[in-house]
């Protein structure tokens, strides 16, 4: 009999329910490791962390086991790209050919940052080409986007751009960025080191994980075999999320040269308590995001850019620079079942970070005990 999954919860009294779902998931072998973090007002009401974080089942998961949340990291990337613009070194609006003159070829010269970062800059995929590239060769993978012709002319189609995007912004920030900040992960890591950090202590927001802390890493392991189904059945799939191949292989992802990499649009190592903090700082004017960026960028930040069908989502979305906002509330999940967003509704943070590879039926179960036990503030 494998051993009972270790279990740390820490829970105001009204969010018992929402721990208790937490419990019955890691009780009934519908979660192998995860952690769970809810905020609201600089206040953790929520922390959970249980399972294991490796496939042998030997290490717990903990709230400071680092995770690869997939897509949910894409609106961090962003605000990495946004600083660039804050430090004077790119515009929203100017062509991106300003500063790269080679990518403005082939019908991308009108292209501009606020349509890279709203995903309308048309290049949702890697070329055909790409299929024979390794996917941790990024310079190949960049100069295989300077050399494509987008789907559409910039800014006329919306779709996600779900491995291409962190390309894209260190591309750029290769050629107009700071000298010591010419990728997202090194403007991350400044980010936080120039006190931007939202709330107290470290925030563990990393696009790829130095070989010494490997251990602190969980191993991702598909739970539902089906888990990346529904996205590979839909037009287009394979080659948005699986080209060049790698970016589904839990074996690859696992790999000390994986997880070294740094990988913008797919490549976040974090914890829920880490992305609970970021977004309950986030939306706040007076927070410490909005002061890195200034209140007219922050604005931007957060307000829709791009509201119409996706192509790679297949349906209606609202897209800010970076975010998804849906119904209001801004966030991103990440395929796999990882999820982080405020609710101004309700006004709290939430984010579920979780190494076993499923459906996002885990998080629609913790979301709904929370907002049954978090009523809306008076107004």
């Amino acid at each position: 009999m494998p051993p009972t999954p270790p279990l740390t919860v820490v829970a105001v009294p009204e969010l018992e329910p929402a721990a208790d779902v937490f419990r019955a998931l890691l009780a009934d072998g519908l979660d192998a490791g995860s952690s769970l973090a809810v905020m609201r007002g600089g206040q953790t009401l929520l922390s959970a962390a249980g399972g294991w974080a490796d496939t042998e089942r030997t290490r717990p998961f903990t709230d400071r086991t680092l995770t690869r949340v997939f897509s949910a990291g894409k609106p961090v990337a962003a605000l990495a790209a946004l600083t660039a613009v804050a430090d004077g070194h790119l515009t929203l609006d100017d062509p991106l050919g300003r500063w790269w003159p080679a990518y403005a070829t082939r019908g991308k010269a009108a292209t501009t940052l606020r349509h890279l970062l709203s995903h309308r800059a048309g290049l949702p995929s890697f070329s055909p080409a790409a299929e024979q590239i390794d996917a941790l060769d990024a310079e190949a993978l960049l100069d295989d986007l300077v050399a494509s012709t987008p789907i559409a002319p910039p800014g006329e189609v919306i779709a996600e751009h779900a491995l291409t995007y962190g390309t894209l912004i260190d591309g750029l920030l290769a050629q107009a960025g700071a000298p010591d900040a010419r990728t997202a992960a090194a403007r991350l890591e400044a980010l936080w080191a120039t006190g931007a950090a939202p709330g107290d202590g470290p925030v563990e927001l990393r696009f790829g994980v130095g070989r010494d802390e490997h251990p602190l890493v969980a191993d991702l392991e598909a739970i539902d075999p089906d888990w990346a189904a529904p996205y590979l059945a839909r037009e287009g799939g394979q080659r948005m999320l699986d080209r060049p191949r790698g970016h589904l292989d839990p074996a690859r992802l696992n790999s000390a040269p994986w997880r070294a990499a740094s990988m913008p649009a797919t490549g976040l190592f974090t914890t829920a308590s880490s992305l609970a903090r970021f977004y309950d700082d986030v939306h706040r004017a007076n927070g410490r995001v909005a002061a890195r960026l200034g209140s007219a960028l922050h604005a931007e930040y957060l307000a829709p850019q791009a509201v119409g069908h996706d192509l790679f989502v297949d349906g209606p979305v609202e897209w800010s620079l970076g975010l998804r906002i849906d119904g209001g509330e801004i966030g991103m999940g990440g395929i796999g079942g990882s999820s982080a967003w405020y609710s101004p509704g309700r006004d709290y943070s939430f984010a579920f970070v979780t190494r076993s590879l499923g459906t996002f039926a885990r998080v629609d179960a913790l979301a709904d005990a929370v907002e049954a036990a978090l009523p809306a503030p008076a107004a």
